[in-house]
């Protein structure tokens, strides 16, 4: 369990140093986000977002949707990739499973992401049977699939561009060499 705001400011008060590196990239961002929040040291920056995911973990830990409001009184949910519990309750061929930052659901038995046969079919205009041919599982749990990545569209479409972002940070080119 997590300190909450209080329990932070008893802790004693020993220090460890932290050491870690970072690309240019990461550097940009803390440096936007120190500048974003007023924070005089990049260490105040890093500590006051630690600060501010812990309560956003705590409150969807509870239970909670996060949502953000618009002037005019729209509210849109907010959803954080690192946040979103995987739930796999009501689900027979799929299963969560502990990842850095995903979490979509996999089928049960392999390390296959539900979105990736999902995303196959649609690439290839497969019909259900035949995807369950090509993957080697039954229908039903095809079937499932889709309807898991129908109901779950919003996770897997921000888990996607998550994916990219990080492939363009590590230098992968997402697009085909053009033909010489």
């Amino acid at each position: 369990m997590s300190p909450d705001a209080s329990e932070v400011n008893q802790l004693p008060t020993e220090t460890k140093r932290q050491n870690f590196n970072i690309t240019p990239e990461q550097e940009a961002e803390l440096a936007w986000v120190r500048d974003v929040i007023g924070a005089p040291t990049t260490k105040d920056a890093i500590l006051r977002a630690v600060r501010v995911l812990a309560i956003l973990a705590r409150e969807t830990q509870q239970g909670r949707t996060l949502y953000l409001g618009t002037r005019s009184g729209d509210l849109i949910q907010l959803l954080i990739p690192e946040l979103q519990p995987a739930r796999a309750e009501g689900w027979n061929y799929l299963v969560a499973r502990p990842h850095s930052w995903r979490r979509q659901l996999y089928i049960k038995g392999r390390k296959l992401r539900a979105f990736t046969v999902c995303q196959d079919m649609r690439t290839n205009k497969l019909t259900p049977q035949e995807a369950a041919d090509n993957w080697e599982l039954p229908l039903e749990a095809v079937e499932e699939i889709v309807r898991y990545c129908e109901s779950n569209q919003e996770l897997l479409s921000m888990e996607a561009d998550e994916e990219r972002r990080r492939l363009l940070e590590e230098g992968i080119p997402l697009e085909p060499a053009a033909a010489r």
